[in-house]
């Protein structure tokens, strides 16, 4: 089983961000940007923690979907959210509270 999973535009993420690198999460950043979708999506739904790494690599994701005539929204639990809140991220990421 894959960590991360694309349908339609959207990325699942199914593992915590931990680690201080992980390329598999920067292709499938990269992965997403190619879908044919406009408006994509990561779902953080089901992790509770985002190292500042990743916060970067989203941050990147989103400045290339932006760059392509895309839109990025990230779905997350409360407190994941409040992470991506405090780096910054509200205002010109849309942040959603995951379903």
């Amino acid at each position: 089983m894959s960590d991360y999973e694309i349908r339609s535009g959207i990325m699942s993420v199914k593992k915590n961000l931990r680690q201080d690198f992980d390329l598999s999460f920067d292709q499938a950043c990269s992965d997403l940007l190619q879908a044919p979708e406009k408006d994509l999506v990561i779902n953080l739904a089901g992790i509770t923690y985002l190292s500042s790494t990743y916060i970067g690599m989203v941050a990147a994701t989103y400045f290339q979907a932006q760059s392509m005539g895309k839109s990025l929204t990230i779905q997350s639990t409360p407190e994941v959210l409040q992470i991506l809140r405090s780096a910054g991220f509200e205002g010109f990421i849309a942040l959603k509270k995951a379903d």
